[in-house]
């Protein structure tokens, strides 16, 4: 039998996922660039919201390297 894949991620398991300090995942919760769960005093990542990041930096960057073609 697999084992299963947890629902919610540590912000060690997230920051590990992203490949990033922990300390620039808190960084980006506090922005509000990821979002986040609290369970009680734990504070949990999704890794639907890690991949929803991802992909909005992806395209984010997708566009600024349009935007430099143009002007360029």
């Amino acid at each position: 039998m697999s084992k299963m894949e947890p629902l919610l991620l540590t912000p060690e398991e997230a920051a590990q996922t992203l490949r990033i300090s922990r300390a620039y995942l808190y960084e980006l919760k506090s922005r509000g660039d990821i979002s986040f769960i609290k369970i009680g005093a734990s504070l949990r990542f999704r890794r639907s919201d890690l991949e929803k990041f991802i992909e909005e930096r992806a395209k984010e960057t997708e566009r600024t390297l349009k935007l430099q073609e143009f002007v360029a």
